[in-house]
């Protein structure tokens, strides 16, 4: 597979290179760089006049074509869209296209009694260490909870629910380094919990659901990573049934963050 990095930023060289050679003979349009800067919710990104570096390398931010018209269009590197919105980039052979997101390309599926497919059975603890953007499950006893949560999403919210019940909120690491999420089975049957980073671009990355028998409490920590801008701290949880017998959970929820 190609180095997504170095195969882009040659491809974009290759194409400033016949827009300007275009532009010359036919008249047909000009292309200026890095005269607009970018803001992102209203802070600054990238300034204007300024590159913007992908993998080592810098390469224009913004590209102004002006068409024969005097219109003008701005483009944006994609592995800048990539890096803002937080999500993997990378380049397929294959399919001869940038992959934006996650991709099943050379997933391997395991499938029947192998021990590859016990790991979609649900666990009864969290899997420590697992890193999904800004977020990395933590040890809860890392945490100080004596102290007042500097921000609370939900504080022992009960709920009986068919459908299930979602939570979650903005937390960056200014206010506090650790989310704290508890969950108490109240009812008769098995709930799955769910968290991860909230959907961008529609796609949800989780952390490994974890099952909670009832009358049990579950209880995960998350640490955030320091520098996480607003557009990449969004925090989700979801809890449902996961019992045949029931489609009803019951359950008492707090989501809260820590220093």
């Amino acid at each position: 597979m190609k180095k997504f990095g170095s195969f882009f930023t040659g491809a974009l060289a290759m194409a400033l290179t016949l827009c300007r050679v275009g532009s010359a003979a036919a008249m047909a349009g000009s292309v200026q760089f890095n005269l607009a800067g970018v803001y992102l919710h209203d802070t600054v990104k990238v300034e204007p006049g300024r590159d913007y570096t992908a993998g080592g390398r810098s390469i224009p931010a913004v590209i102004t074509y002006e068409d024969a018209s005097g219109e003008p269009s701005n483009y944006l590197p994609v592995q800048m869209i990539a890096d803002l919105a937080g999500i993997p980039v990378s380049w397929s052979e294959k399919r001869n296209s940038v992959v934006l997101g996650s991709s099943m390309e050379n997933a391997v599926i395991s499938v029947g009694n192998s021990v590859e497919g016990t790991l979609h059975q649900n666990p009864r603890t969290p899997a420590l260490g697992t890193v999904v953007g800004p977020f990395t499950e933590v040890s809860p006893s890392k945490v100080d909870t004596r102290k007042r949560p500097v921000g609370i999403a939900d504080d022992r919210t009960e709920v009986r629910t068919v459908t299930g019940f979602g939570t979650g909120g903005t937390f960056l690491p200014s206010d506090g380094k650790y989310i704290v999420l508890t969950v108490t089975n109240n009812g008769e049957g098995e709930v799955a919990c769910v968290a991860g980073r909230t959907p961008v671009m529609g796609l949800f990355q989780d952390f490994p659901a974890v099952s909670i028998d009832p009358g049990k409490t579950l209880t995960r920590a998350f640490e955030i990573a320091d520098g996480t801008p607003p557009e990449q701290a969004g925090f989700s949880v979801s809890v449902y049934s996961r019992d045949e017998r029931t489609d009803v959970a019951d359950v008492t929820v707090s989501l809260m963050q820590y220093e």
